[in-house]
């Protein structure tokens, strides 16, 4: 009979258990603001399934100026204890990709000058240029001259041109999901025109530290707790 009692009771214990792991979380419950526990960053899922991944908080003193928000877009719940996030379509700012070329033909015919201009001083991105697909030149440099025996055509003066922006910052935690930046691919007669200057007017630091997301899993462990990129956060 004792035995029969214990049995009984493991059996009710395990019930309960299973019953509560399989509970299903409303999107209700999930609201609110979760802190990471490691840091000062925050994401908060909102009642019209929006959220928003802030930044951390600076450090750094002086305080250098920051964007508000890494993230933003919508979130579902996928199962009882997954969600997941995708950032809003239009939050990468496709403008961030815009560019303007002033072409000119001055200095010497020997070189190509290429010169970058961003709004502002920060853009801690290597500049790639690549030359009709077989030679490139990797540079922090934001006006080189290129010797045109070197890197161009000598055929003809036609030549293609791809410019990207290398942003591989390993070791660091500024930006994890972009690291190439396509910035454009064109020809240009280099014989009219030896000098190019590229402006960058909307790539500033929100655009470079957005975070976008598509699909992204989120464990929920329970109605104050989710597990994410590799951390607790809380409410």
């Amino acid at each position: 009979m004792k035995k029969l009692l214990i049995l009984s009771v493991a059996a009710f214990q395990l019930i309960g258990c299973i019953s509560m792991k399989g509970q299903k979380l409303g999107n209700q419950d999930i609201l609110g603001i979760y802190k990471q526990q490691k840091s000062t960053e925050k994401i908060e899922f909102r009642y019209d399934e929006t959220y928003t991944l802030f930044n951390p908080e600076s450090l750094f003193t002086p305080v250098f100026e920051q964007c508000e928000y890494a993230s933003k877009g919508k979130w579902s719940v996928i199962s009882g204890d997954v969600l997941e996030i995708t950032s809003e379509d239009n939050s990468l700012k496709q403008n961030g990709f815009d560019y303007e070329i002033k072409k000119e033909n001055k200095l010497s015919q020997d070189s190509l000058y290429i010169q970058v201009i961003f709004p502002a001083e920060f853009h801690p991105v290597k500049l790639n240029f690549g030359f009709n697909y077989n030679k490139s030149i990797i540079t922090e440099k934001t006006l080189i001259a290129i010797p045109k025996l070197k890197y161009l055509n000598r055929i003809s003066a036609i030549n293609s041109i791809r410019f990207t922006l290398d942003a591989n910052v390993s070791g660091t935690t500024i930006y994890r999901s972009r690291v190439m930046f396509n910035i454009f691919e064109e020809y240009f007669d280099t014989e009219k025109y030896n000098s190019l200057t590229i402006s960058l007017p909307n790539f500033n630091r929100c655009f470079f530290e957005f975070e976008p997301f598509n699909k992204e899993l989120i464990y929920i462990k329970d109605k104050n707790q989710i597990f994410w990129q590799g951390e607790i956060w809380k409410k």
